[in-house]
C-alpha cells in the first residue's frame, strides 16, 4: 500500500490502516459501512482488531473519503503485483487445468440498479435502458477476469467496468468492447503468463479469436446451437464421416454414481481465417440406488490441437468456466454485498470499493483451500463457510485474543508453509 500516492493534508489515518479494514469489512461480511461501524464501537472487537492486525480501527467514512480520491489503477497495480509473485513463486502450478498454461474465465454480471434518476455523477457512467412502456432506467455492471484452477480455487485477476464514458455516445458500451480493453490489461500485467481464455457463448465470435490469436493466448468458448451457422454446417456433415470426427468413451464412478462419459471432437475447421476445433462431451449418470439418468452435454469451441489424451483437459477447462458464475453467487449471496452500494454519488469511489472486494474474496479463497481449514470443514461436515465467518466475529466481540497470537507468533518462529488443496 505504500505505492499509493497520498494526496490527503492533515490525516489522522494512514492510507494502510484505511485500506486493510475495508478489507476486513467485506471479510467479516459486513453488509454496509454502517454495520462495520456499528462492530467498531465495541471495545473488544477494537482491541482484538488493533492486536492482529497492528493497526487502528477507523471510521468508514474515512474510508470512503480516500476511495474518492485514489486511482482504481493503483489497486489494480498493487492486486496484479501481488499475484504475479504467487506465480513466480509457483504457487498455482500444480493447480493448472494444462500443464503448459493457466485458465482465466471471462464473465459480465449485473452490479446496481440505479433506477430512473440516479446522481449526476453516476449517470454519465450507468448503462440507460427504455422500456416498451418508455420507462427509463439505469445500471452498472461489470466484466471479470478471473484465475480457475482443478480444485475449485478462484483468483480474481481484473475488472472492467461496461460503462459509458459521459452521456454523449454514439452506442452504449457493452460486454464484448469491455472484454476488449479487458484483454489489454490482462497482457499488460501479465506479459509472458501463457493464457487459456474460457468464455461463455457470448464470446463465441471472430472478437476473441483475433484477440487470443495476437496475444498468443488460447480459448475454449460455449458453443450454443445456432452460433456461427456455417461452423454448426460443417460439424454436421463431418460428425458422419468416419474419417471426419473422433470418438472416446470414458467409464468412471464416484459415491453416488456410474459416470459414462462420451466424447466427440472434430478437427481443423476454418473460420475466417482461423483453425478451430469443435468438441462435444455427453455425460451419462446413473444413481447407484435407484438406478436414475441423467444425461448432460457441454459443446465447445476451441484454438487447441485436440487429441484422445487433451480431449478430457479441455472439457474439464471448459466447464470450469462455472466457477466465475459461483464466485458471483458468493458475491451476491453468500456475504460480498455486491449489490449494496457503498457510495452512491462518486464512480471512482464504487471501483475502489469494488477493489477492497475482491481482495477481500482473494483472501478468503486462500483461507477456504488451505489444507488445515478443509481438516476442520471434514470434522464439521454441517458447518459452512458463512457460519465459520460469523463464529469468527463472535469471537472476535466477545473474547481476548491475546493467548492466540503469542501462540501463533511461537508457532511461526519456524519456518511455515501453508498448503493449497
Amino acid at each position: 500500500m505504500h505505492s499509493i500516492k497520498d494526496h490527503r493534508i492533515g490525516v489522522e489515518y494512514r492510507i494502510e490502516e484505511l485500506v486493510m479494514s475495508a478489507i476486513v469489512l467485506f471479510m467479516l461480511k459486513s453488509d454496509s459501512r454502517n454495520d462495520f461501524n456499528n462492530k467498531s464501537k465495541d471495545l473488544t472487537f477494537v482491541k482484538n482488531y488493533e492486536m492482529i492486525f497492528g493497526m487502528r480501527v477507523p471510521g468508514m467514512d474515512a474510508v470512503n473519503a480516500l476511495f474518492e480520491r485514489i486511482s482504481p489503477e493503483e489497486f489494480e497495480k498493487i492486486h496484479c503485483r501481488l499475484i504475479n509473485a504467487l506465480i513466480e513463486k509457483r504457487v498455482f502450478h500444480k493447480l493448472r487445468i494444462f500443464k503448459d498454461c493457466f485458465c482465466i474465465a471471462i464473465d459480465g454480471t449485473g452490479v446496481y440498479n440505479w433506477g430512473d434518476n440516479p446522481d449526476d455523477s453516476i449517470r454519465q457512467y450507468a448503462l440507460k435502458k427504455e422500456s416498451k412502456t418508455g420507462k427509463v432506467s439505469y445500471s452498472s455492471q461489470i466484466l471479470e477476469a478471473m484465475l480457475v484452477c482443478r480444485n475449485g480455487l478462484k483468483i480474481p485477476l481484473l475488472s472492467e467496468w461496461i460503462a459509458n464514458d459521459g452521456e454523449d455516445y454514439d452506442k452504449q458500451d457493452c460486454e464484448l468492447k469491455a472484454f476488449k480493453r479487458l484483454a489489454v490489461k490482462i497482457k499488460k500485467y501479465f506479459p509472458r503468463l501463457p493464457i487459456c481464455i474460457l468464455a461463455d457463448g457470448l464470446y463465441t465470435n471472430i472478437v476473441i479469436m483475433d484477440i487470443c490469436k495476437l496475444y498468443g493466448w488460447k480459448f475454449i468458448t460455449v458453443f450454443k446451437d445456432g452460433n456461427l451457422p456455417s461452423v454448426w454446417e460443417e460439424v454436421e456433415s463431418l460428425l458422419p464421416l468416419s474419417d471426419g470426427s473422433f470418438n472416446r468413451e470414458l467409464y468412471t464412478s464416484d459415491s453416488t454414481h456410474r459416470i459414462t462419459s462420451k466424447y466427440r471432437w472434430i478437427k481443423n475447421i476454418e473460420y475466417q481465417k482461423h483453425s478451430i476445433e469443435w468438441c462435444e462431451c455427453v455425460q451419462e449418470s446413473v444413481h447407484h440406488k435407484t438406478n436414475i439418468q441423467t444425461t448432460n452435454r457441454f459443446v465447445f469451441l476451441t484454438n487447441f490441437n485436440i487429441n484422445e489424451n487433451d480431449i478430457f483437459h479441455i472439457i474439464t477447462a471448459g466447464r470450469a468456466r462455472w466457477n466465475i458464475e459461483d464466485c458471483f453467487n458468493s458475491l451476491k449471496n453468500r456475504g460480498g454485498s455486491l449489490h449494496h452500494k457503498f457510495n452512491r454519488n462518486c464512480f471512482n469511489a464504487i471501483k475502489n470499493w469494488h477493489n477492497a472486494r475482491l481482495l477481500a474474496f482473494m483472501l478468503e479463497e486462500f483461507v477456504k483451500h488451505s489444507s488445515e481449514l478443509l481438516v476442520l470443514k471434514k470434522e464439521d461436515s454441517k458447518l459452512t463457510w458463512k457460519e465459520l465467518w460469523k463464529r469468527l466475529m463472535s469471537y472476535l466481540t466477545m473474547c481476548c485474543v491475546n493467548e492466540v497470537i503469542v501462540d501463533f507468533d511461537n508457532w511461526s518462529k519456524s519456518p511455515r508453509q501453508v498448503r493449497l488443496e
